[in-house]
């Protein structure tokens, strides 16, 4: 019985090297790739000073077209944006730009008002991305202060990163086998890191909505801090919304476009524009850097 006990004990601690092995190189192909947006700052883009940059979630990703708004200023800019994400997201997004010795002027920050009025911040649905670097001491403390639940997987990974890999292993194995085929491919952004909703869809609300914006964020303190610290401009940017105005109190670096646009046609759902609205969004906000 012992023999077998002890046989059964070997077995199981070999599979699991085996299968941690498996999960570091995962997460080793997907760091060397430009899949994610993280990585893709780190590998897909040479530059290492920008005029600004977009940073914040599906909003920022989706309304400004950094782009468009080179060809209007001639100025160089990146957009850093994550889909389903948050500020705490955003900060740690901006630390990582940081730590990859890269620097902005101009931070465009792109919130939302149910985002910035949070009090207590959660882990964000899209944050297993910064997996990859979890050895970094940045990305490890957030892990660390994030995560609420007493088997904090994604800060064990960093020890046995097949937790991270096996919870999220449609977001982090697959993606790492197409990473190893075709490294240069990107998850649903440009080559500046940019992305367009199709203009396929209207947003479906007949009542007119007002809503007020308290920033009580504490990470939005953190981003502001940060920007004191690294001496970089921040402008603090609302993006439209469908038959919504968002009343904030007065703050000098906020750029309010939240009832900018009327016409269902440029949205894509009641909080995204589409591909047209965009574009009418980036000249716009183009017009406003001109003038700085």
């Amino acid at each position: 019985m012992k023999q077998f006990l002890l046989k059964t004990t070997l077995y199981a601690l070999f599979i699991f090297l085996i299968l941690n092995t498996i999960s570091w190189l995962c997460l080793f192909s997907l760091s060397k790739s430009s899949f994610y947006k993280p990585q893709f700052i780190e590998n897909g883009i040479e530059e290492k000073e920008f005029d600004y940059v977009v940073l914040g979630s599906s909003t920022g990703l989706t309304t400004l077209d950094t782009k468009l708004i080179d060809s209007i200023l001639n100025k160089r800019g990146l957009n850093i944006s994550m889909d389903d994400s948050g500020l705490s997201s955003h900060y740690l997004m901006l630390r990582h730009f940081y730590a990859l010795q890269k620097k902005t002027k101009y931070l465009i920050l792109v919130i939302t008002p149910w985002d910035i009025g949070v009090t207590h911040p959660a882990l964000n649905e899209n944050d297993y991305r910064f997996l990859p670097y979890v050895n970094r001491s940045y990305v490890f403390d957030y892990y660390k202060d994030m995560e609420k639940s007493k088997f904090k997987l994604l800060s064990l990974s960093k020890y046995f990163p097949i937790f991270g890999v096996a919870y999220y292993n449609t977001e982090l194995f697959y993606p790492s086998l197409v990473a190893t085929l075709q490294p240069e491919k990107r998850n649903k952004f440009d080559d500046r890191g940019n992305y367009s909703y199709p203009i396929s869809l209207c947003p479906q609300k007949s009542v007119y909505d007002t809503m007020e914006m308290e920033m009580k964020n504490p990470y939005f303190i953190k981003i502001k801090q940060f920007c004191v610290d690294n001496n970089i401009k921040l402008l603090i940017y609302q993006s439209p919304l469908f038959k919504t105005k968002v009343i904030a109190k007065y703050n000098p670096e906020l750029i309010n476009n939240s009832d900018f646009l009327r016409d269902s046609t440029m949205f894509y759902d009641n909080i995204h524009v589409n591909s047209k609205g965009r574009r009418i969004c980036s000249e716009k906000f183009a017009n406003y850097l001109l003038n700085l």
